[in-house]
C-alpha cells in the first residue's frame, strides 16, 4: 500500500511541477501587436513605394536591406524565401522573429500584393 501511495504523491508533484513551468513559458510569450496596415493588402506599384521610402520585399537587392539592421543570417532567410504576398509572411513563415518584423514593419512593403504568385 505505501508503493502506491508513494507514487500517487510523486505524480501529483509531477503535475504541479508540469503546471508551473508551462505557466512560465507562458508568460514569457510576447504578443505580436498588429495594427490594420498589417492586415491590409494594399495594392501598391513600385513607384508608390518609392515615394513612401518603403522597401519591396520581393524585388529589392541585398544591399537596399543594409538600412534595416537585419543580421546576415535574417536577410539570408529574407531573400531565399521570396516571394511574398503579405508582409506577416516574414513572422508566419518563421523567417525573422517578432523582435526582428516590429523594427522593420513599417520601413518595408509589397509591391503588387494582390497579384497571383507564380512559383516556379
Amino acid at each position: 500500500m505505501k508503493k502506491w501511495s508513494a507514487i500517487f504523491v510523486a505524480g501529483i508533484g509531477l503535475g504541479a511541477a508540469m503546471f508551473l513551468l508551462l505557466r512560465n513559458i507562458a508568460g514569457r510569450r510576447r504578443d505580436l501587436h498588429l495594427t490594420t496596415s498589417d492586415l491590409d493588402y494594399p495594392d501598391l506599384s513600385r513607384d508608390d513605394l518609392a515615394a513612401d521610402q518603403l522597401i519591396d520585399l520581393n524585388e529589392a537587392e541585398s544591399a537596399q536591406f543594409e538600412p534595416l539592421g537585419l543580421n546576415p543570417q535574417s536577410l539570408e532567410r529574407l531573400i531565399e524565401n521570396r516571394p511574398y504576398r503579405s508582409k506577416l509572411e516574414l513572422v508566419a513563415r518563421m523567417i525573422l522573429s517578432e523582435a526582428e518584423y516590429e523594427t522593420i514593419r513599417d520601413k518595408v512593403a509589397i509591391a503588387k500584393a494582390r497579384e497571383p504568385i507564380k512559383v516556379a
